[in-house]
């Protein structure tokens, strides 16, 4: 199995409200705050947890499918819970309203982040970095989920473990990019307005990648 269309798919992975977003939010406060010095630190300690954080939950999906299998119920499951996710992604807005799976889509974040920014850049980026990783994965990482399910089928586990770690390459250099471009002010109030547009398309194309990947995932299980 040729590992490095899972860059691919981290990069595809990694553009999702969540990450981007809080990294977007973050840098405006720091700006607000006027500590334009410590803003290297917070991107540092944000950037190394998430990829930390999501790599380490990569692991654990894979013993997971390795000890249980990805043929027969397990991979049924994991198809299912790929089809379901990315149909709730596209469910109309009052579904997707609902308290449970407002709950399960949204990114869960500390109250009053400016307070925690205020007070410690770096253990901020870390507390950040940590929740937004958790968070991810029922945000966006259906996608995470299935190549995952691939990596298990098709590869021994060590093999796996180097297919996540080019996935999560690929997951945090886009992250990484954002980070040095809107490490200025002008730049990053334009790339703000972007998001905004972007997310409308992402909105669609990442649960359909959700969709066919749970598809994969099933047919494989039946084999």
């Amino acid at each position: 199995m040729n590992l490095w269309p899972l860059f691919l798919a981290g990069i595809t992975d990694s553009y999702n409200p969540c990450s981007i977003g809080v990294l977007l939010i973050s840098l405006t406060i720091l700006f607000s705050l006027g500590r334009k010095k410590l803003i290297a630190l917070f991107g540092l300690s944000y950037l190394a947890t998430i990829f930390t954080t999501y790599f380490l939950i990569g692991l654990g999906l894979l013993r997971a499918f390795h000890l249980f299998g990805i043929h027969g119920f397990f991979g049924y499951a994991a198809g299912v819970i790929l089809i379901v996710a990315g149909l709730i992604h596209l469910a109309p807005g009052p579904i997707r309203n609902l308290p449970g799976i407002r709950w399960i889509l949204g990114c869960h974040l500390p109250k009053n982040i400016e307070k925690h920014l205020e007070n410690s850049v770096f253990i901020s980026g870390i507390i950040l970095g940590f929740l937004i990783g958790l968070c991810t994965v029922p945000c966006a990482g259906g996608i995470y989920l299935g190549a995952i399910g691939l990596l298990a089928s098709r590869v021994s586990y060590w093999r796996g473990v180097l297919g996540i770690f080019i996935f999560n390459l690929g997951f945090i250099l886009p992250l990484l990019a954002i980070f040095l471009v809107a490490s200025r002010k002008s730049v990053l109030e334009k790339l703000q307005k972007l998001n905004v547009k972007l997310s409308s398309y992402s909105h669609y194309i990442i649960p359909i990648i959700m969709i066919l990947m749970g598809i994969i995932l099933i047919l494989i299980a039946k084999k």
